[in-house]
């Protein structure tokens, strides 16, 4: 059997998504600004696409949401333009993140500190999440953007979005939130959340990898990323739009906002079901409360075993899991979850995780907790012989 359960890194394209896609994909479709029937029948599909993804965070009609190859496209481009509207003119000097973002966000923050630009990241607590009174030591009139992501994505705790942006309001700061492991896990609501800017991606929601987008609320503008504008599709993305793409997103989160309910019930069923069979073995455990973690993840920390070793295990038996402890953690790079957590630092190179989608099914759990066990007693037993050959 082949168990796949990296869902927060890449999801399986959903056959109605393609279905969706196909006609542009093989057929002809003219530009959007073309005045021929090729091109209306690509507007109409287009326009659609939006009215799908505006409806799908609650958007309105007045603000803007811009279609990017990528939600590290998203976040590049909104740090980017609030850098040259604020930063190098000198109106403001600062910008907040937190030691737990994406590569994309921890990377093009580096570069802006490089520039001169004041970078401060607030730490997690015990729990796993960031606490909205630490913005506070930070903030001022001064800072440019505070930016938090709405979910972790390798443990799945979720953020007190809401409390950090009234902290921004205090401040008349502009905040921005990474949800994208967060679009089709929990509700996403712009209006409740009052968040200025918002990056979402297809990757995690069986849409294809290459594709994303970013919400800008209306009041605030950024200089665009790409120019070549010709018309208003295009006034923060100069170029051709891909439609294809546009509309495979859109129908992607129209599915995704339709199974909410599936991946906050069912999933987490399923998700819960390996989890306290986890919690039975010896060494195992989880490292974010339920309480606070979208349903579809579960990280555990196996004591004694590399996480390396767990992977290639589970690999052998068709079962895909993640463990982001092989990227480097340098002073820049996203802070192991086990040191952000203030966890023993033996433990750092041993967590692994397991994201379940819509597709995961009980049979596949079950193979999953048979093997997890019998791969977690064989390594132990051998890394025990290895230790008494050693001595």
């Amino acid at each position: 059997m082949k168990v796949y359960l990296d869902n927060n890194t890449l999801t399986k394209i959903d056959p109605l998504v393609m279905e969706a896609m196909q006609p542009l994909l093989t057929e002809q479709s003219g530009d959007l600004h073309s005045l021929h029937s090729f091109s209306s029948t690509a507007r109409k599909l287009y326009k659609e696409a939006m009215d799908k993804i505006y409806a799908s965070i609650a958007a309105s009609d007045n603000d803007d949401i811009v279609i990017t190859s990528s939600g590290a496209e998203s976040n590049s481009m909104l740090f980017m333009g609030v850098y040259i509207s604020q930063i190098l003119t000198g109106r403001r000097n600062s910008i907040i993140i937190s030691q737990r973002e994406s590569p994309s966000i921890m990377q093009i923050a580096k570069m802006l500190q490089e520039q001169g630009c004041k970078v401060h990241k607030l730490p997690i607590n015990s729990d796993g999440v960031v606490e909205a009174k630490t913005l506070l030591d930070y903030i001022t009139p001064r800072t440019a953007l505070v930016s938090i992501q709405s979910v972790d994505g390798e443990s799945g705790a979720i953020n007190p979005i809401e409390e950090i942006v009234e902290i921004c309001k205090r401040y008349e700061v502009p905040f921005h939130t990474n949800a994208t492991y967060a679009l089709g896990k929990v509700p996403l609501n712009v209006q409740d959340l009052g968040v200025d800017y918002l990056t979402i991606s297809g990757e995690t929601i069986h849409a294809p990898a290459g594709v994303g987008a970013l919400y800008i609320k209306e009041g605030n503008s950024i200089p665009p990323l790409i120019y070549g504008s010709r018309s208003h599709y295009e006034q923060y993305r100069g170029g051709p739009v891909n439609v294809a793409y546009s509309v495979g997103f859109g129908k992607a989160v129209e599915l995704a906002v339709d199974a909410l309910e599936f991946e906050m019930e069912d999933a987490k069923e399923l998700r819960d079901e390996l989890e306290e069979a986890l919690r039975e073995i010896d060494g195992v455990t989880p490292l974010i409360p339920w309480s606070l973690r979208v349903p579809n993840t579960l990280l555990i920390s196996v004591e004694g075993i590399h996480s390396e070793q767990l992977l290639y295990e589970l690999n052998r038996v068709g079962i895909g899991a993640y463990s982001h402890t092989i990227y480097p953690f340098g002073d820049w790079e996203k802070k192991s979850i086990i040191e952000a957590l203030g966890m023993d630092s033996s433990l750092k190179h041993t967590t692994v995780g397991f994201a379940l989608s819509r597709n995961t099914t009980k049979e596949e759990i079950d193979y999953t907790i048979k093997n997890i066990k019998e791969i977690i007693s064989y390594l132990k037993e051998f890394s025990a012989c290895t230790t008494k050959e050693s001595k």
